[in-house]
């Protein structure tokens, strides 16, 4: 599963940032005047997702490694699982200031974010983790329009966060396609529920704070999520059958910070984030391998039984070119030659 990492590049402004950085902390041989040179503060991160999820153990390392390269002078407080806003309201938050700091995927916001949402909302579109983190980063180089989206949402996203490759886990076994016909499905977005619909299933949207109590009371038949997630969600205690078919990887969500308090920040403390942010990509493809390994073994020691999908090629035969279907879409909204140019870019770093 893991294949060697290259790291993505970045665009001129934040290369300029990791270049101070390294600069910075190379000539940090006293902690204590180290310390001395960020000034104090105390920045507030709202999450969609609780702490027990790897990108969530990701940030929290994140916070932990800033306040200690800082001496402690910068603290990160960190709301989880939609304590400061519901996962649809933080992107508003965070861009009108009401926090300094968003975990939630731009899939959720398609409107504001149509660009910036397609890494986190279509499916069989990214391989693996690895390739999704190494395609979130180039394409966010490449395309300046996704980074006019940001701003005009004034939102800047520095660090990408990625996630395992989907599967199902249902109440009742799926083992071939046609098991998946009439089957209540969790969905989200707009391109999922074309996935489902195409071999006969039924979307129904479900937010993370609903995962549980909708698969306990049979509201939906199965949840379509990375292993790893649905032990954090802990939906093996309501759902007893895995089922192996992959859905592909996603870009789950970026650090998205209120791009005035960004660009406010003291150079040097732009800089400390954005080289913890750098480190942080290793860690993330890590965490996300390590909670994967571990999430099969907590499901299958619970009593999940993991089917064997034999149907995988038939599936994928089925499915619509996603990254085309999108490119249509943007077309449509006067941004085709934009997602044209990220299409093409995409394919090829697959």
């Amino acid at each position: 599963m893991t294949e060697r990492l290259t790291k993505p590049r970045m665009d001129g402004t934040w290369r300029a940032w990791m270049h101070a950085a390294v600069a910075v902390l190379a000539f940090g041989a006293m902690p204590s005047v180290q310390a001395q040179q960020y000034q104090k503060m105390e920045l507030r991160f709202g999450h969609f997702a609780p702490a027990t999820t790897a990108h969530g153990q990701v940030d929290q390392w994140f916070a932990d490694e800033v306040a200690k390269r800082s001496g402690g002078q910068i603290t990160i407080k960190i709301f989880w699982a939609g304590a400061v806003g519901k996962p649809a309201e933080l992107l508003n938050l965070v861009g009108r200031g009401a926090i300094d700091i968003a975990a939630v995927p731009a899939s959720y916001f398609p409107a504001q974010l149509p660009l910036l949402a397609a890494p986190s909302a279509l499916p069989l579109a990214l391989p693996s983790p690895q390739k999704a983190q190494r395609i979130v980063y180039d394409l966010w180089e490449s395309t300046p329009a996704m980074q006019d989206e940001a701003k005009k949402n004034n939102v800047w996203p520095l660090l990408f966060h990625t996630l395992n490759n989907y599967h199902i886990l249902c109440s009742k076994p799926v083992r071939t396609i046609e098991d998946m016909k009439g089957k209540k499905i969790r969905s989200q977005g707009e391109y999922i529920p074309k996935m489902l619909a195409a071999v006969g299933a039924v979307p129904v949207n479900v937010l993370p704070g609903e995962f549980y109590e909708s698969l306990q009371r049979g509201s939906v038949d199965c949840m379509v999520l990375p292993w790893d997630l649905m032990v954090a969600f802990k939906l093996h205690e309501v759902a007893k059958f895995g089922t192996t078919i992959s859905l592909g990887a996603l870009i789950s969500n970026p650090q998205w910070y209120n791009l005035k308090k960004w660009e406010q920040l003291p150079a040097n403390v732009r800089d400390l984030l954005g080289q913890v942010a750098k480190d942080a990509l290793a860690i993330d493809l890590a965490k996300a391998e390590e909670s994967e390994r571990n999430a099969f073994s907590v499901m299958k020691a619970a009593g999940v039984e993991m089917i064997a999908f034999p149907d995988q090629a038939k599936f994928e035969a089925l499915m619509p070119d996603f990254i085309g279907e999108w490119v249509g879409a943007m077309q449509k909204l006067g941004k085709g030659t934009e997602a044209e140019a990220m299409a093409k870019r995409w394919k090829a770093l697959r």
